[in-house]
């Protein structure tokens, strides 16, 4: 029995998924490290060789920063594929999984675990130590979405710690004040924020981002990403030839990788003005109506929260005192899409 515990034990498991993140190092021949300042955070990123790296940091290039040597946050990277060194074999058994893919027992107050079942991989955080692990068996089996967003989880699971939310939403602005677009999925948040890059406006995302309520509201870039809808990609020509997935798009959405073409237009975060609630209208002119707080945590929580799981409370609380903070609107999309950029720079 004791033996049984201290497998189903999240420290113990933890600690043996790292043993085994080092022989597959050893068996990879090296290790190479990449340095980022995510949010207000140095984060260090260290992979058991080359063949995993390509899926993992093309997203956060913009983020990149000189090395350093005391990171907040160090996650250790592996595949199966590349290094022939299996996981651990988990301690759970197949009741355990829970919805999401978390793990019973190994979701506390300490450690956070989620295996992706889409491709085969545990994302795993000790956020005591401010240490994580993320495994994968094969990379090539890695969607796309995760490609364009990855570490998600992780970073949901630590930033949480820290009072940042990562929230599904998108924005842009100037680098005096931007606002938040929140909503579910084809209310418009794309297509409003990748619209900004034509204009005077910078972006910060259109997807997920970092936002803090406190001690004053600001949301900082995590990818420099973008996805559209692949029967849309004509509202927006100027970015049609930058697609990075064109054969693939009879199944998936269009994926953009916007800090290689756009170095100049990314932001890493911006204090926050307003939260934006895009609806499409059909008329030719876009118009900006007051919303309550109460339609803007309606708008941003619900996609926020289904996508990332655990601590949901608390994730809704950062949320709700976030659209108290600032005013919220409707933005009435028009079929113009020069007009949306200068009605968003109105705001003051």
């Amino acid at each position: 029995m004791l033996h049984q515990k201290l497998i189903n034990d999240p420290l113990t498991f933890f600690d043996n998924f790292l043993n085994h993140y080092q022989k597959a190092e050893a068996n990879s021949g090296n290790s190479i490290s990449f340095f980022y300042c995510i949010g207000t955070f140095k984060i260090k990123l260290i992979f058991a060789g080359i063949k995993l790296i390509a899926y993992i940091t093309r997203a956060l290039n913009h983020l990149t920063t000189e090395p350093f040597i005391n990171a907040d946050l160090t996650i250790f990277l592996w595949d199966s594929y590349s290094t022939n060194i299996m996981m651990p074999p988990p301690p759970w058994q197949i009741q355990d999984y829970e919805k999401d893919g978390l793990i019973r027992g190994f979701n506390n107050e300490r450690f956070n675990t989620i295996f992706r079942k889409t491709s085969i991989g545990v994302s795993m955080v000790d956020k005591e130590r401010n240490l994580a692990i993320y495994w994968v068996k094969n990379p090539d089996t890695i969607p796309y979405w995760e490609i364009a967003a990855p570490l998600r989880y992780i970073f949901h699971f630590w930033m949480g710690k820290n009072q940042i939310q990562l929230c599904h939403a998108g924005a842009v602005g100037k680098e005096n004040g931007g606002v938040l677009l929140v909503g579910k999925g084809g209310s418009g948040k794309s297509t409003t924020a990748l619209a900004c890059l034509d204009s005077e406006l910078f972006y910060v995302s259109d997807d997920y981002c970092l936002v803090q309520s406190k001690p004053t509201p600001k949301v900082f870039s995590i990818y420099s990403t973008g996805k559209k809808n692949a029967d849309d990609i004509e509202r927006l020509p100027f970015i049609k030839k930058i697609i990075s997935n064109q054969e693939h798009l009879d199944r998936e959405k269009a994926l953009y990788f916007l800090y290689e073409h756009f170095p100049n237009k990314i932001l890493s975060n911006l204090p926050l003005k307003a939260i934006l609630i895009p609806k499409i209208t059909g008329k030719k002119e876009t118009t900006l109506t007051l919303a309550s707080s109460m339609a803007g945590l309606t708008a941003l929580a619900p996609s926020s929260l289904f996508l990332l799981p655990n601590s949901r409370r608390e994730s809704l609380k950062r949320m709700g005192e976030l659209v108290k903070k600032i005013p919220c609107y409707y933005l009435n999309l028009g079929t113009d899409i020069k007009q949306i950029s200068k009605i968003i720079s109105s705001i003051q």
